[in-house]
């Protein structure tokens, strides 16, 4: 099945993908199967698309007990719920992200006030540590994937304990490093090597206030700062940004 192009890109809640990993060798299966729903959600521009088993078995290129004993688990979860109209089935997906949700994981919005978010767990921050979650684990398995490098649940866990509580831009360098050198692996500097971890909890006095540096990612050539009250986009690296501007509360 040739994909066609979609509005926005698919992005799933990386506490969703931990729930994922509880399901040991069901993980990549339930990761491909949520990712096609969504896909083919935006595609038909609804919460509910249509996709019956045998049109999910010649997309996926599956065999029709992996589509349904897949599907059985999604169910379970209660993030699908398969509805029936006339003789057809629809798949209704419970948690979708909004456009503009989508644009703040990626940098591509100004706003303020994150206030729509995928509704699946309490979220705690501790002021000096990064609030984002191994968002960049999706991608390093698709990685995987597409070259046929095998990884078992211990890896999964490995490099999930790798990636939690580093910044962004820490996952972006070690996975886009590792994925252009085309390695089994990927690596990070020490915490105590990071150009940009030590920047975490500290503010900045601009023309408002920027409180409490909580992650950095970088894109399009420019820096993301997302403090806990705003965002910020610029080209100045944290080394020059924090020297003219910053301030320990």
């Amino acid at each position: 099945m040739e994909l066609e192009p979609i509005e926005n890109p698919i992005v799933i809640h990386p506490h969703l993908l931990q729930r994922f990993l509880r399901h040991g060798k069901d993980y990549a299966n339930l990761l491909a199967l949520y990712s096609f729903y969504l896909y083919h959600a935006q595609l038909q521009k609804t919460n509910q698309p249509l996709a019956t088993d045998e049109f999910t078995r010649k997309g996926m290129n599956w065999a029709i007990d992996r589509v349904k004993k897949t599907k059985k688990i999604l169910k379970e979860m209660k993030l699908i719920e398969v509805v029936q109209k006339r003789k057809y089935y629809y798949i209704h997906l419970f948690f979708i992200y909004t456009k503009k949700k989508i644009g703040e994981i990626l940098g591509n919005s100004t706003s303020q006030n994150p206030s729509e978010t995928e509704d699946l767990s309490p979220k705690k921050e501790k002021k000096t540590k990064p609030k984002n979650e191994p968002i960049l684990l999706n991608s390093w398995l698709l990685y995987c994937d597409k070259n046929a490098i095998k990884y078992s649940q211990n890896n999964l866990k490995y490099w999930n304990k790798k990636l939690e509580k580093r910044v962004t831009i820490d996952q972006q360098e070690a996975i886009y490093n590792a994925i252009k050198n085309k390695w089994k692996d990927f690596y990070l500097v020490a915490i105590k090597d990071s150009k940009y971890h030590k920047f975490l909890g500290k503010s900045l006095m601009m023309e408002k206030d920027c409180d409490t540096l909580v992650d950095i990612a970088f894109k399009e050539k420019r820096f993301i700062y997302q403090f806990k009250n705003i965002k910020i986009t610029t080209t100045e690296p944290p080394s020059k940004l924090f020297e003219r501007y910053g301030y320990d509360k």
